[in-house]
């Protein structure tokens, strides 16, 4: 898995669970918090993740006043599934310093005024959000346990080994996961990357093993934001639909939003290509992907030689031929976010994007046409991880609702199995250890009850995870 969270996910899977995996209508969501609401002591803050208006049905809209009306003496946040969007009432952005005068804090993160300039109580983007987020830090002891069970996590759908895509609790908690690993009690490898504040202070260096399951490898930034916040960058707006306007709140006619000045981080990326670090960008977009490699070619064209640099894009909605071409000159792969065609796949055809862009979403057909060695991510805990559920859906194509989308974008399911072993592997820097079973490799074995390449793209899912090695010892 070349793209996870092992922080937000070890913290929000202990949240209330509003997710759309559990409540499939509004009333299941309206009782869960209704509960915590009683069980809570006054002035106790509540936090809730996984608010999913494609997969409830319902829900209406979201503001200040609803949380103040469910929570009127608790500090009350609610955080949507994709994480670029969250809700809270009064009590919570008073809590949090959050007024009418605070500035947005750049990076893309805003606090949404109404045209009075009033806190509507919906925040965009993680630069904001985290400053919601400061009273459910857990402490040491009580993160150590919640990430301990994250890791089970992972394998027990069969991942021995992660990326952790970025930092949201501080760059301090690297010396955590150091000391878990060297502990000789984590059962995975992670391959961490961190936020670019924190590499360009921090005394760490990339690639530079601190033991056998922990290293520091790189940075990852964030160009554009989430089709479901309408944050991510298109050349063309979004439908105006009413789930759109009414229910994601996306203004009319936008086309999303860049999170850089593209001068600025011109700058920065030349900064970390000269500190060595290996660089993953947030695209979603067409425009934003077009964008990213713009900077990309400017930058990776200032190098002296050919080292390697193995430079992402990750997610990759909707970027197009001409730039999986322009990447695959440069170096650059693509990892792929294929769980919004299954899971969000009718809305974004439907009601976000509209057919012709929704069919060439997630082109992964076209990536390996050009030559890519792509990868597959769940970007847990956006979807829970599972490898086999990601290989299955890049190789049929299926929504949710059984449908296909985008079908001339499948691949076959070796192709797809390629991309969460050996070539998630490559773009981790760590095809010579792992992804494949050779000798010399390292022992990190998933063991299947059936052969993923004997069945078809549906019936990936289904195969049973019988264990999971690390080391050639058994770890689940």
């Amino acid at each position: 898995e070349p793209h996870t969270h092992p922080d937000l996910s070890a913290q929000l899977y202990s949240w209330v669970d509003v997710s759309g995996f559990t409540h499939r209508d509004a009333t299941g969501v309206f009782d869960a918090l209704s509960s915590a609401v009683r069980e809570a002591e006054p002035g106790e803050w509540i936090y809730a993740f996984g608010l999913d208006f494609m997969l409830t049905d319902g829900l209406g809209v979201w503001n200040r006043e609803r949380l103040d009306a469910i929570a009127p003496d608790n500090p009350l946040v609610v955080l949507i599934q994709s994480m670029h969007t969250a809700f809270a009432n009064s009590a919570a952005l008073g809590g949090s310093g959050v007024e009418e005068s605070t500035p947005d804090p750049g990076g893309g993160g805003v606090y949404v005024r109404d045209a009075r300039g009033r806190l509507t109580g919906r925040v965009e983007e993680m630069p904001a959000i985290v400053t919601l987020m400061a009273r459910a830090l857990p402490d040491e002891a009580e993160f150590g346990l919640l990430l301990a069970e994250q890791y089970r996590r992972y394998g027990e759908v069969g991942i021995t080994t992660v990326g952790m895509a970025g930092t949201f609790l501080g760059g301090g908690d690297f010396v955590q996961y150091r000391d878990m690993a060297a502990s000789g009690s984590v059962p995975l490898r992670m391959v961490a990357y961190m936020r670019h504040e924190e590499a360009l202070r921090s005394g760490w260096r990339p690639d530079q093993p601190e033991s056998d399951l922990f290293r520091v490898a790189g940075v990852k930034l964030w160009y554009d934001g989430s089709p479901y916040t309408g944050t991510m960058l298109l050349d063309e707006p979004y439908l105006d639909s009413e789930l759109c306007c009414c229910t994601l709140g996306i203004e009319t006619g936008s086309s999303g939003r860049a999170n850089y000045d593209p001068s600025d981080l011109e700058e920065l990326l030349g900064e970390l290509d000269l500190a060595g670090w290996q660089v993953l960008t947030h695209a979603q977009g067409d425009r934003a992907c077009r964008e990213t490699i713009d900077l990309y070619e400017r930058v990776l064209g200032r190098r002296a030689g050919g080292e390697r640099h193995r430079w992402r894009v990750e997610h990759c909605a909707l970027i197009t031929d001409d730039d999986l071409r322009r990447a695959a000159k440069l170096g650059v792969s693509p990892s792929f976010h294929v769980d919004h065609v299954r899971w969000y796949g009718p809305e974004l055809r439907e009601s976000i994007l509209g057919p012709d862009r929704a069919g060439r979403l997630m082109p992964l057909r076209s990536a390996l046409d050009h030559g890519h060695r792509v990868s597959l991510h769940a970007d847990s805990p956006m979807y829970p991880p599972g490898p086999l559920r990601l290989a299955g859906t890049a190789a049929s194509r299926r929504t949710r609702h059984g449908d296909q989308l985008g079908a001339s974008q499948a691949i076959s399911v070796r192709d797809a199995m390629r991309s969460v072993t050996i070539d998630a592997a490559w773009q981790l820097g760590m095809d010579d250890q792992l992804g494949s079973i050779r000798v010399g490799k390292l022992a990190d074995f998933t063991v299947l009850e059936r052969n993923p390449l004997e069945v078809g793209p549906t019936e990936l899912e289904s195969i049973e995870v019988v264990g999971t090695w690390l080391n050639g010892a058994p770890v689940v």
